[in-house]
This record gives C-alpha cells, structure tokens and sequence, in this order.
C-alpha cells in the first residue's frame, strides 16, 4: 500500500484523489459527485463564499495560528466581497486570503470559546495538525486522500483524530448525523488512519468538536463521537461507496458515456403518499 504526505495545503488539494467529502457527496446521488470530481475533467469550481473564507480562517487561528500573517491580511472592504473595495483588497494583496475586521473579530471570539472549554481545549492540546496525505485503495486501487484537523497519540498507542465544525443547531447533528454525511466522514478518515500508521480499529478514536456559530453562542461547544453501530454502517456504506465509484469510473473511462452520471439515468416512479391515497379513498 503507497503512502504520501504531502507538503502543502495546495499540493494537496491538486492531487487527484477520492476524499470524504467526495464521498459525502455520492451519497447524495453519482451526478452530485461527478459535478464537482477531482476526476471529472469539466468539475465546477468551487466558489470563494464568506462561509468558505470563514472556515479557512477559524481553522488556521484554531489549529495553525503561527501562519496567520502568512495566509491572511485584514482589510475593511465593507459588509459584501461584491464590491470595489473587495476587488481593490485583492489586488493589494494577491496572494493573501482577505478578511474583514468583523470576520477577524468574531473568529478571536470562536478560539478564545474553544480554549476556555476544558474538554475541547485538552483535546486541541499537543499533536499534529493539518497533516495531509495520500494512500491507496487496497481492494480499488483508487487513490484516498484526507487531512484531519488533528491527530495525537493518546493512552495505549491508541491515536485520537479530532475534526472541527460549526453549526447553528448541534442538536439536529447530535440527533441526525446522516443528514450532513459525519458518520461517513469518521468511516473515511479512520481508513486513511489506519492505512498511513498500520493501525487496527480498537487504535483509532475519533471525535468531531462541535461549535455554534451564532453570534453570542460561541461558548456553546460540543465533543461527540458515533457509537457502535453507527460507525459499522457507516463503513459499510463508504465501502460500498468506494466500489461503486471505482467501477462508474472504469466504466466512464473506456467508454465516455455522461450516462453513467445522470442524475435520474432509469425511468422513475411518482406514487401518492399514504395519506393522499387514503384522502382519495
């Protein structure tokens, strides 16, 4: 089995390999999946948003803060990077991530939450953070690729891989963790884990740090973790995910047929719902 670290956020985000949030996305439908594939050479671009910039910039001063000045500058371009301001910022500073100064607020508030939470602050503590690298699909052959927040060794060689989020309702992820695919992502992580350091499943944790990210909520923190049988069904699926992409791949390779994406490639079925058949009753 090949296993590559990678020395950058670019490197690694270049390569052409299958990750969690690709397979995120295949759960949700193939035509989902290809819309956006390392592997589709058409792929929509991801576009820049102030969710995405945000979530750069809290990772970098939670995880990684010595490389703020590297990466970002703070410029007061307004309320909206749809403007002049913006685009002038951007000119200034063509390599630099650009962040307002309310943005730069608001995530010190976010860190300064997480460090003063004993249990997230523990497990921010020590370790390795964004650590990317590359391994290979024994049973595929498709190239994997991840890169967790954080990975530390723990009690009994055991290693602890930690992944950040925030959400404005922790609650409804608590209660249907399905619906924004973690339980896929721990399955998909914990492969990548135990292929890179040899490990077996009993020497693997993993917990997701959850934060509000309302305004005025930012103490309201959270650490979970899957339980038994949510973990085994989630492998169950990212195994079967990876097979299914592996041969739609090989397929589309030898013959080009777009069909093989489609969203709806088979006729499909309209039916009433129970209640509306019981109405018409």
């Amino acid at each position: 089995m090949t296993i590559r670290v990678l020395n950058n956020d670019e490197a690694y985000f270049d390569y052409p390999a299958l990750s969690a949030s690709q397979i995120k996305l295949f759960d949700k439908g193939a035509y989902y999946f290809w819309r956006e594939s390392c592997f589709n050479p058409n792929r929509q671009q991801i576009k820049e948003t102030d969710a995405l910039v945000f979530g750069k910039l809290t990772h970098c001063l939670l995880l990684e803060p010595e490389e703020f000045d590297k990466r970002f500058v703070v410029a007061d371009f307004g309320k909206t990077r749809r403007n002049k301001e913006y685009e002038k910022a951007r000119e200034n500073y063509p390599d630099k991530i650009i962040v307002s100064p309310a943005e730069k607020e608001k995530a010190d508030k976010k860190i300064a939450a997480l460090k003063a939470h004993e249990l997230a602050n523990l497990i921010f503590t020590g370790g390795k953070c964004e650590v990317p690298f590359v391994w290979t699909d024994a049973e595929t052959g498709l190239p994997c690729k991840m890169k967790a927040d954080k990975v530390k060794q723990v009690a009994d060689g055991r290693l602890l891989v930690v992944d950040y989020k925030t959400s404005s309702d922790i609650e409804s992820v608590l209660k249907w963790p399905q619906k924004l695919g973690y339980p896929l992502q721990d399955a998909f992580y914990r492969r990548g884990i135990k292929a890179k350091f040899g490990l077996s499943d009993e020497q693997v944790d993993f917990v997701f740090v959850l934060q509000s990210n309302l305004d005025g909520e930012e103490d309201v923190i959270c650490v979970a973790g899957l339980d038994y049988d949510t973990l085994n069904a989630a492998n169950d699926i990212v195994n079967t995910h990876i097979h299914a992409i592996s041969e739609r791949l090989e397929y589309w390779k030898k013959t080009k047929n777009p069909n093989v994406w489609a969203a709806y490639p088979a006729k499909m079925t309209m039916r009433y719902s129970n209640w509306y058949l019981e109405r018409g009753e």
